[in-house]
């Protein structure tokens, strides 16, 4: 698929043109390792809150280290992997052996672990990796650490050899494991573009079957949210909602809806929120009035 810039956009729309990106050879690995720990919801599509990098684990060959990890918003422990140019069939093994060693991690581990890379002092750990959690995905309460582990593999290709095994251990062993693909492309005027796309993750674990009512992708995300906030607020435009009541009611319909995808979806749409320029395909739709709290936009809002 072919991308361009358009270029001239800002001094006159009507005269403005299209530049075909071009796909660019980089040091892909470090440079995406760079970018995706300061702009993890690039990979995840979500906010996450990353703990380390290059975190030392000792295993029964030796020590390794993976790329980044993360909690997301519901305390899963998330491993990310990057390899450059196409992924070789050996990720899924190191990416398993990673999962083993962080199996073995308690809450301090992980404490611990996130004071080194985020420079906390050890006596004031938990506190401060709390206070940085609430901050991160606005939530009234830290989740338990670790309550699931999640893997990512991102490489510039995912071969179909990787992505069926690791769609195999997905559907039928509940291993939430994710491959995401990345194209780099520079444009004539030296401008860098990076796409991305989810070849494994979307499909439904094993152990989220349920016999009541699925989601089964026949709504985008926004919708379902949308629908969700709609039947809350029961049209009150000044009924204010949190991402934890909106979960609420997605979840008794779809039990195996990702509730970590309602706060990114609300943030998305989000008219006044600061992390909202990290998404694409925004909608004017909700208005923050405070950390984790919202309610529908007003005209009056956006005049």
């Amino acid at each position: 698929m072919a991308l361009f810039k358009l270029k001239g956009i800002s001094s006159d729309p009507q005269v403005a043109e299209l530049e075909l990106a071009k796909p660019a050879k980089l040091a892909l690995e470090k440079h995406l390792e760079n970018w995706l720990e300061k702009n993890p919801w690039a990979l995840a599509e979500e906010p996450l809150l990353i703990i380390g990098r290059q975190t030392s684990a000792n295993i029964d060959a030796g020590t390794v280290f993976p790329d980044l990890l993360a909690l997301d918003s519901e305390g899963n422990l998330v491993i990310i992997e990057l390899k450059r140019a196409q992924a070789p069939r050996e990720v899924v093994a190191q990416v398993l052996e990673y999962a083993a060693w962080a199996n073995e991690l308690s809450e301090d581990d992980l404490v611990a672990i996130a004071a080194n890379y985020l420079g906390y002092a050890s006596d004031l750990a938990e506190f401060q990796l709390n206070a940085k959690f609430l901050e991160t995905f606005e939530v009234e309460l830290r989740p338990k650490l670790k309550s699931r582990i999640r893997l990512l593999i991102a490489a510039e290709s995912i071969p179909p050899s990787v992505s069926r095994i690791c769609r195999f251990l997905r559907t039928q062993h509940s291993i939430d494991i994710s491959c995401i693909g990345f194209s780099v492309f520079e444009t004539g005027s030296n401008d860098i573009l990076v796409t991305t796309e989810t070849l494994v993750g979307h499909e439904e674990t094993n152990n989220l079957k349920v016999s009541s009512a699925k989601w089964s992708r026949d709504k985008p995300v926004r919708q379902v949210v949308w629908e969700a906030i709609q039947a809350f607020v029961a049209g009150d435009l000044t009924r204010t909602f949190t991402p934890k009541d909106i979960a609420e009611v997605i979840l008794k319909r779809y039990p195996s809806f990702n509730r970590s995808t309602i706060n990114c979806q609300i943030i998305t749409d989000c008219v006044n929120h600061p992390s909202r320029g990290h998404y694409s395909g925004c909608e004017d739709r909700y208005w923050r009035i405070a950390k984790g709290v919202f309610r529908l936009v007003q005209p009056s809002d956006i005049e």
